[in-house]
């Protein structure tokens, strides 16, 4: 368990900006990687990304990242599947042919959702851009996870995922927590970033962070419908396989 949230979440944020220090202003791997650059880069990237992924996932479960922080809107791109064949282990890479790159749209998912997704992630496909002037950098990343690459992938743009998970994540401030003893021994407890000031407050987080806290394809859906309710969202296909 985290003993202290503040400090791991500091570890987290300095993690992601050592990989675009050193993406930016040294972007020569290794001698035992120069050979294939664009290995190494992407072994960096999902190094990087899954730190956070996970680190989402440990700090939810030492009841040190808000329900609310949980709940915030990220900003994807969503593209559906053509239908037919799901890509497997060796032509994941290949997004073109197996999803519809020209019926792509925006939409908002919730912080902790795009985390699951990292973490049980199928498809992971970074993009690199850069030029004299610009350098090296990373512009964005394809991501499905095992079950939702069914429907869809998501496109992740690079600066949108620091701005809205990372930076999110990294000043999320727990001012209360709540902890319930369960019948059968075991501890429920969330934290929260606002004031509990009143037992329906305190209900409805508890609801939130049920339903979050999940994982089943019923229970998952609920709670896609009523997060997309409550932030004025687009319906989502992903919906019917959740992540």
């Amino acid at each position: 368990m985290i003993d202290d949230g503040p400090a791991y979440k500091l570890v987290l944020q300095r993690a992601v900006k050592r990989f675009d220090l050193e993406l930016r202003e040294w972007p020569w791997p290794p001698d035992r990687a120069r050979g294939d650059r664009e290995t190494y880069w992407r072994v960096r990237f999902e190094d990087t990304l899954f730190r956070v992924g996970l680190g989402v996932r440990k700090l939810i479960e030492a009841a040190k990242l808000s329900v609310e922080a949980q709940e915030r809107p990220v900003a994807v791109t969503f593209v559906p599947a053509k239908g037919g064949r799901r890509p497997n282990a060796i032509d994941q890479h290949h997004i073109d042919r197996f999803y519809d790159l020209e019926a792509a749209r925006p939409d908002r998912i919730p912080l902790l959702i795009l985390c699951h997704a990292i973490v049980h992630s199928y498809v992971l496909l970074p993009r690199f851009d850069g030029s004299a002037v610009t350098r090296l950098q990373l512009k964005d990343f394809y991501l499905a996870s095992d079950r939702g690459r069914v429907n869809g992938i998501y496109l992740v743009d690079w600066k949108t995922f620091v701005d809205e998970v990372v930076t999110p994540v990294t000043s999320d401030g727990v001012v209360g927590m709540v902890i319930l003893r369960l019948p059968n021994g075991e501890d429920f407890r969330f934290s929260t970033s606002s004031s509990i000031d009143s037992p329906d407050s305190r209900d409805r987080l508890m609801e939130r962070h049920a339903a979050l806290s999940k994982g089943n394809a019923e229970g998952m859906r609920k709670f896609m419908s009523d997060w997309r309710r409550g932030y004025g969202a687009l319906s989502d296909p992903l919906e019917r396989g959740a992540s």
